[in-house]
């Protein structure tokens, strides 16, 4: 198993800004275990975060999602609901949002969508867990961890990936029973 990357840390503005639309980030926290999907040119996943100015659900027979978008109207983030994540936060988070028009996936010929990003390369999945600290000051800070996640979520995991056309990191992919599993087949 591959080492989990350093925890990445980022700084919230105040909620008076621009970003008061969004939720909050001890909200997005209590969900803990999510999918993410950001665009390759971030170099983390929550640059999107940093970015984003308005959010929406998103929800159709494929999951449920949260889209975000930055001041442009780019999206530049997405969560989805795993069977990890902690469904009562996030119906609580997706409730305050308001509903995005259309379903998560482009209905027009969804096969060459999903090609064409993949030749692009241009998107990105990781399992997070979202934590929330506060620093000395008392200002929020989001916290953001590759997630181990259980056999059923890492097949869902992969299935948004490829429906998004993104590459999934599976660095964080083995529970402890998974991992407790090939130890004995190994022996």
């Amino acid at each position: 198993m591959r080492a989990a990357p350093a925890s990445a840390f980022v700084l919230l503005p105040d909620r008076g800004d621009a970003r008061a639309a969004l939720p909050a980030p001890e909200r997005l926290a209590a969900v803990a275990t999510v999918l993410c999907v950001h665009p390759r040119r971030q170099r983390d996943a929550l640059d999107g975060w940093l970015a984003a100015r308005s959010a929406q659900r998103l929800g159709d027979a494929g999951g449920e999602a949260l889209r975000f978008r930055d001041g442009g109207g780019r999206e530049c983030w997405r969560l989805y609901l795993l069977p990890d994540s902690d469904f009562l936060a996030w119906d609580d988070v997706a409730a305050a949002l308001p509903d995005a028009a259309g379903p998560i996936r482009p209905a027009v010929v969804p096969a060459l969508a999903r090609w064409w990003r993949r030749l692009r390369g241009a998107r990105r999945a990781q399992a997070l867990r979202l934590r929330v600290l506060r620093d000395a000051d008392g200002h929020c800070v989001l916290l953001a961890d590759p997630a181990a996640l259980s056999p059923l979520g890492l097949a869902q995991a992969r299935r948004i990936a490829a429906g998004e056309g993104a590459r999934l990191d599976e660095g964080a992919d083995a529970c402890c029973c998974l991992a407790s599993a090939a130890d004995a087949a190994r022996r």
